[in-house]
């Protein structure tokens, strides 16, 4: 959540009849409305005036929009920003998001819509300056195509915008989907290279024996199918950047070959006996422990080092749950434009299963899960029930075994303190999940992927209930403590 609900709108518009709409909508909504005809002097009213959302026409003469949304960007973070778009120019969403803004507005204005808009920038975080810059910059919600307001993202993008500049080999680290290519990326185009070809190979999608050939290439008759001469990735992505995806799954011959042109600038095709000179930027990513990999001799310990000169971690989506917000808002814009479909707003119960999910696959993951759900939604705006059940069984609280409870048992032996506690988990989850579901057991069921009459004799094993005809009582369980975690961390029901 925001620190603060929007209070008070500026409406920067040169049609002095869309200005009188919107003032008329938001001050209905309740909100205080200011409105300018012209991008001149809009920074000097808002430092004048406390503004929560500047609604920027895109109909400002000379672009004067887009430059606005970039002086507000670096100048005045803290203050939301959206596109009031042209009519039938809804794409023009896209350059306004890269220039700061959180949302936009399509013309001819229609009130809901511009209400769901204001709902929206109520759940969405301020940008708020890093107290730890040096330079006195202010800092953006978005970077790159990447969205983010902690402080493990801003150290994320404040990394890339100084290591970009340079050309030392970078090794980016985190778990799967959380972002690594786009780093790689960012990297890129914050360097001199960015005007020359970007390059990407993932080592894990070819088999060890082709992954030299589309690395370093191949000479005609190299091995069987190698009909004519063929320049590999090294060549293609000459003066500019190469990067590496899941380098942890390269073979030894393919290490060696990699740590020489890395050290060397040189290649040598495969089957060849020329050297080819090179200058190419490596980035290297993965989600393996590469440092055990080299204890155990799997990984070649000079290459780690002389991938990692800068070694850059992305935080998982779990450790930043409150960017889910943000993250939020620019999948449902990009996939609403992109499906043709309208913009439908988080509603909260959704936006709280969301925060409260553990997001194994990361922001990967949260991308296609507001994709589906936004093609299922039906109403006004997204609902927990739009999401995959999934989700909201992931949701349910964690149990965990109580201080006592081990006291009490340490004396026994493993199996049968294990069967105990089993036995308890199996008591408190089965509660749980009846509790949620209203006792009900054939929904209870169908939420835990169970046969009604397997759920039956289970709570029976489990003295929830006799089995036969207490309808729906169920006996309190074995105090444990609760939290929240993701299903996979539950033991198997057994």
């Amino acid at each position: 959540m925001p620190e603060r609900a929007v209070q008070r709108i500026l409406v920067v518009s040169p049609n002095a009849e869309v200005r009188q709409t919107l003032r008329e909508i938001f001050e209905q909504d309740g909100r205080d409305v200011l409105t300018a005809a012209a991008s001149a002097g809009v920074e000097e009213m808002i430092s004048r005036a406390e503004v929560d959302l500047v609604l920027c026409d895109q109909q400002l003469p000379d672009e004067s929009a887009y430059a606005l949304l970039e002086a507000l960007r670096a100048h005045h973070p803290g203050v939301r920003t959206a596109l009031l778009a042209a009519p039938g120019m809804s794409a023009a969403a896209s350059p306004a998001f890269e220039r700061g803004a959180t949302d936009y507005l399509a013309q001819p204005v229609v009130a809901a819509e511009a209400i769901t808009m204001l709902r929206r920038a109520d759940h969405t975080p301020r940008a708020h300056p890093s107290a730890s810059l040096t330079s006195g910059e202010n800092e953006s919600p978005s970077f790159r195509g990447m969205y983010g307001t902690t402080e493990s993202m801003r150290s994320v993008f404040r990394m890339i915008s100084r290591v970009g500049r340079t050309g030392v080999t970078v090794l980016v680290t985190g778990e799967s989907g959380t972002g690594k290519e786009l780093v790689a990326r960012a990297l890129h185009d914050e360097s001199t290279r960015r005007n020359k070809p970007f390059v990407a190979l993932n080592c894990s999608a070819l088999p060890s024996e082709l992954v030299e050939s589309e690395l370093f290439g191949h000479m005609r008759g190299a091995f069987t199918g190698a009909v004519k001469d063929r320049g590999g990735l090294f060549e293609a992505a000459h003066g500019g950047t190469l990067f590496l995806d899941e380098i942890g799954d390269l073979g030894p011959l393919a290490q060696a070959k990699v740590l020489r042109a890395v050290e060397s600038g040189e290649v040598m095709r495969v089957g060849g006996t020329k050297s080819t000179h090179v200058d190419v930027r490596v980035i290297a990513a993965t989600n393996r422990p590469l440092d055990e990999m080299v204890m155990d001799g799997r990984f070649r310990e000079d290459l780690l080092y002389r991938l990692k000169v800068i070694s850059l971690a992305l935080p998982p989506l779990r450790e930043r749950t409150s960017d889910i917000p943000l993250l939020a808002g620019h999948f449902l814009h990009l996939f609403a434009e992109r499906h043709h479909l309208p913009l439908r707003a988080l509603g909260d119960d959704a936006r709280e299963t969301l925060m409260q999910y553990d997001w194994p696959g990361n922001v990967r993951e949260l991308r296609n899960v507001l994709e589906g759900a936004l093609v299922m939604c039906d109403g006004a705006e997204i609902s927990a029930c739009d999401l995959p059940a999934g989700l909201s069984a992931s949701s349910a609280p964690r149990v965990s075994l109580s201080t006592a409870f081990l006291e009490a048992n340490a004396d026994l032996p493993f199996v049968e303190a294990r069967e105990r506690a089993l036995r308890e988990f199996d008591r408190a989850f089965l509660s749980a999940a009846l509790a949620r579901n209203g006792g009900n057991i054939a929904r209870t069921a169908r939420a835990l992927g169970l046969h009604r009459q397997s759920l039956q004799k289970l709570l029976a094993r489990r003295d929830l209930r006799n089995g036969e005809n207490a309808h729906e009582t169920v006996v309190p369980p074995v105090p444990l403590r609760t939290g929240h975690t993701t299903a996979r961390e539950h033991p198997k029901v057994r």
